[in-house]
């Protein structure tokens, strides 16, 4: 009877290990098959994000310019084996002649568009696209630089008198500085976006929002004029920070009077227009 005990006991046992193996060498199976689709799935992934890196690149000018290079060294090295070949290979050697100066043409067109500018064309009243050698580059002067800056503004704010100033230009009620150059601004209107284009800012935003973006700060303004004197373009430009600053203000810190430029050392510098169809395009200083 003990032994029967016994011998059932071990059969219980051995079913049980049995039970747990089988279920363990399942488990196995089953994380390995797991792995293999989560690194299918990650092929497939790194897959995709190359074929968008290469399709990306295939669209610079630049691949272009190279892939034409290359197409143009392949099909002048074939005309040279086929002029060691025999002289019945002309009508090939021409017709890869033609094939070199097709892609020549291409290669040009491709390195022009890089080089293109948007300009108004006032005979299609529209904006259009033209190479840089379509302008004409005249030199009209030189500019003496004694303070190693540059203004430009309209000539006629800074001889504007007080009257006419405060006449056209009324006092604002709000006053803001940027975070990170330290220029200030005064505005009348916190939901207008014109501060934020003029300081460079790549989109619209109002004043409310450069606060919140934490991009400025709301100062204590007493209603003073000129508001801001380190930027008044009316002022003596005495001011220790006038070089840290780009944009000049109104005599109400409204932006928009002028740019400040620092050029870093005093000197003669020519200055050039460009023009197309004889209308202004770019003014350029050369400094």
């Amino acid at each position: 009877m003990y032994e029967i005990i016994a011998a059932a006991t071990n059969l219980t046992a051995l079913a049980v290990i049995g039970f747990i193996y089988a279920a363990y060498i399942k488990n196995l199976r089953a994380v390995n098959q797991l792995k293999d689709s989560q690194l299918k799935i990650s092929e497939q992934n790194l897959k995709l994000w190359k074929d968008k890196a290469l399709g990306l690149e295939r669209r610079a000018p630049e691949f272009i310019e190279k892939q034409l290079s290359e197409r143009i060294k392949i099909r002048e090295e074939e005309i040279s084996r086929l002029a060691e070949d025999s002289a019945s290979h002309v009508e090939r050697i021409a017709l890869k002649n033609r094939e070199i100066q097709s892609l020549r043409d291409s290669i040009e067109k491709a390195t022009e568009f890089r080089k293109s500018i948007t300009v108004w064309d006032s005979e299609e009243k529209d904006f259009i696209e033209v190479s840089d050698s379509d302008l004409e580059q005249r030199h009209i002067g030189s500019v003496c630089v004694d303070t190693a800056s540059l203004m430009i503004c309209d000539p006629w704010y800074p001889k504007m008198t007080s009257e006419m100033e405060k006449e056209e230009f009324p006092k604002q009620g709000y006053m803001y500085q940027i975070i990170n150059s330290g220029e200030y601004f005064c505005t009348d209107d916190e939901d207008d976006p014109l501060p934020s284009e003029l300081l460079g800012f790549e989109e619209e935003l109002t004043a409310k929002e450069l606060v919140a973006r934490g991009l400025a700060r709301k100062v204590d303004y007493n209603g003073n004029m000129p508001a801001i004197n380190s930027s008044y373009i009316g002022g003596d430009m005495r001011d220790p920070d006038y070089k840290k600053i780009r944009h000049l203000s109104f005599v109400n810190g409204r932006l928009g009077a002028g740019i400040s430029i620092s050029i870093g050392a005093d000197g003669v510098y020519p200055v050039y227009i460009e023009y197309y169809k004889d209308e202004i395009q770019r003014i350029i200083i050369g400094v």
